[in-house]
């Protein structure tokens, strides 16, 4: 008996001591993804320019384009995972996503459950109003108390009550139905970044204006799982050499159509 305890108190010792070894030698999501030849990235279905899908199920857009960047730089096959503004972070945290590049703005809050890179993009939140809309500022909307149309899960979740008390939030899951609920007089307003609200505004000339003033400013950025130190690396350095090299810029002013302002992030 005394020699069988020993052995089994050696073997758990064994197993115990290889335990934390196998978990060290788990693949990352850096070795996955070249072994698997695909790089799985999770982007939105309807927010132009940043990704549109088309009729034909092909996504396009300047996230779009900043994808198959990175696929090509890793040597692998872009796979689109099409998501929604709340499923952005879920598809990073159960695995479903490798990256998350959808106008997605790196805070505090976020940065608790998953991890970003450094920003490609710089924007500010701004008022989507109709342009017959008496409010020209944020200040005169807020004291109308009118209803602003927001995403769920987005940025506008804190940036909106924030600076703005007494408007009345309407919640969306995509910005086209935010967008939606403005042109059909369900919303007042809508909370997006400038850079969408300029394409709105384009894409519908006459119908709509921003208010003067900012609600927020953001820094985008690349979404990663957290816990993964490689990954980062690697994509933050994917991130410094496409910024320096002048292809972010190409790529922004092919689908916003002006030059891209300044990426000046606070760290």
């Amino acid at each position: 008996m005394t020699s069988l305890c020993a052995l089994a108190a050696a073997s758990a010792l064994s197993l115990g001591m290889l335990a934390p070894a196998q978990a060290q030698n788990a693949p990352g999501i850096l070795q996955s993804v070249v072994q698997r030849g695909t790089l799985r990235i999770a982007v939105l279905g309807s927010l132009p320019p940043y990704s549109r899908v088309l009729p034909t199920g092909e996504a396009e857009g300047y996230d779009i384009d900043i994808a198959k960047r990175l696929a090509e730089a890793l040597k692998v096959k872009p796979e689109f995972i099409i998501s929604d503004i709340p499923a952005r972070v879920t598809a990073l945290q159960t695995r479903k996503a490798d990256v998350t590049i959808a106008d997605f703005t790196r805070n505090v809050e976020r940065s608790t459950s998953i991890a970003f890179t450094n920003p490609y993009l710089v924007t500010t939140m701004r008022l989507l109003l109709p342009a017959n809309s008496p409010h020209k500022t944020i200040a005169e909307a807020n004291e109308a108390g009118i209803k602003v149309a927001i995403s769920r899960g987005g940025t506008a979740e804190r940036a909106v009550p924030l600076n703005m008390p007494k408007a009345q939030i309407i919640r969306f899951n995509t910005q086209a139905d935010e967008l939606n609920a403005v042109l059909t007089g369900q919303a007042d307003a809508m909370a997006e970044d400038n850079f969408y609200n300029g394409n709105a505004i384009k894409e519908n000339p006459g119908k709509l204006r921003e208010a003067e003033g900012d609600l927020a400013r953001a820094e985008i950025a690349i979404g990663a799982p957290a816990g993964d130190a490689e990954w980062l690396r690697v994509l933050n350095l994917f991130v410094d050499q496409f910024n320096a090299s002048g292809d972010n810029k190409k790529l922004f002013q092919k689908w916003f159509g002006f030059e891209q302002p300044p990426i000046q992030a606070k760290y």
